[in-house]
């Protein structure tokens, strides 16, 4: 199971904030840990935000810097999921246009169109303090908010793969789109991330 780790540390702050979010259930996407770590006061800063990160994709808030941080690679960025928002939002589409194929050729009226989320914004998710625990919330949750869109969005797809009374498929969904699991996230999204190691 994926899990993001969304980092605060600003420049001069000597707090770094960590929120852990994860797939905790099959549509779902929420907070399992947090953290708030004195870099300067505590000698085993470095340590904690590895073991509180390995394993994780890191998401870093804006302005935040992770040098001399124990990172690898390229962290996720709010830009990076505004991208997920536009990739499920052309999910959708394709969903909707694969619906529509179907129902012309079979001449449907019964059938019932998906029930899409709303999709986030980044600007309905602004810190209610300008601190880093705060910060590293306010980013985290709008990470929470983009995930559980998706999956929910998928799962529109998913449920309409195998014809519920006879157990057929495909179904509705054509060849490319009738996988009966949902990811965590679309594959040119998951194809960027990069998770830290376990050790």
């Amino acid at each position: 199971m994926r899990e993001i780790a969304t980092i605060d540390r600003q420049p001069g702050s000597g707090t770094i904030a960590v929120w852990i979010t994860r797939r905790t259930e099959s549509l779902q996407a929420r907070h399992v840990n947090a953290a708030a770590i004195d870099e300067a006061g505590d000698p085993l800063a470095l340590e904690k935000v590895r073991l509180l990160t390995r394993c994780c994709v890191i998401l870093v808030t804006e302005g935040s810097l992770l040098d001399g941080l124990p990172i690898e690679g390229e962290p996720l960025t709010v830009a990076a999921l505004e991208t997920l928002v536009a990739e499920t939002e052309g999910h959708q589409q394709r969903i909707l246009a694969a619906l529509d194929a179907y129902k012309q050729h079979t001449r449907s009226k019964t059938l019932v169109s998906p029930a899409f989320p709303t999709s986030p914004k980044v600007d309905g998710f602004p810190p209610v303090e300008d601190t880093p625990s705060k910060r590293a919330l306010a980013t985290a949750n709008f990470a929470a908010c983009v995930w559980t869109t998706w999956l929910e969005t998928d799962e529109e797809r998913r449920r309409r793969t195998v014809r519920p009374k006879t157990g057929q498929s495909p179904w509705i969904m054509p060849e490319e789109l009738n996988s009966q699991t949902v990811p965590d996230f679309p594959p040119v999204f998951a194809g960027r991330l990069h998770e830290q190691p376990l050790v």
